[in-house]
């Protein structure tokens, strides 16, 4: 059983797009239901209410967790992971030219997300140009598919 109602859950997917907020995978073509995040998580004072969810594919829910911030190795500082209600994904966030499905942190939020949630790890990765392949994720430019 949910803890979200069918008609946030659909409020949710709906504004995300039908993708991952972190990663945007569809969840066409996947096992399991995309789960509900709280964005700043319940035990760091996150609530139940639309602006504090976004609609999370299960790999970087699972790495997500409770967390909300991490030290970008860049700057090493803290930074706050991306927040899909108040921060654009395209400022953040950009599609590799040389390497297929490889997601680039254009900000430290953008970074500590990626490095976070595990977003480039390998599975990740052949999941995504995969996907890409089938067409199934029209968000990366087919250019950027592998050579065979």
């Amino acid at each position: 059983m949910s803890a979200f109602s069918p008609s946030l859950r659909a409020k949710v997917t709906e504004r995300a797009g039908h993708r991952c907020e972190y990663c945007h995978l569809p969840p066409r073509g996947q096992v399991a239901t995309f789960p509900i995040d709280h964005i700043v998580p319940k035990s760091a004072g996150g609530t139940n209410g639309d602006g504090n969810l976004a609609l999370c594919c299960p790999h970087c829910n699972a790495q997500k967790w409770k967390t909300a911030e991490a030290i970008d190795l860049t700057t090493e500082r803290t930074a706050p992971y991306f927040n899909p209600r108040i921060d654009a994904w395209d400022a953040h966030f950009r599609w590799s030219e040389a390497e297929s499905g490889l997601l680039i942190g254009m900000t430290s939020s953008g970074r500590v997300t990626i490095v976070g949630l595990q977003i480039n790890a390998p599975t990740m990765l052949e999941l995504r140009v995969l996907l890409l392949e089938l067409g199934l994720f029209p968000e990366i430019d087919p250019k950027h598919l592998p050579a065979k």
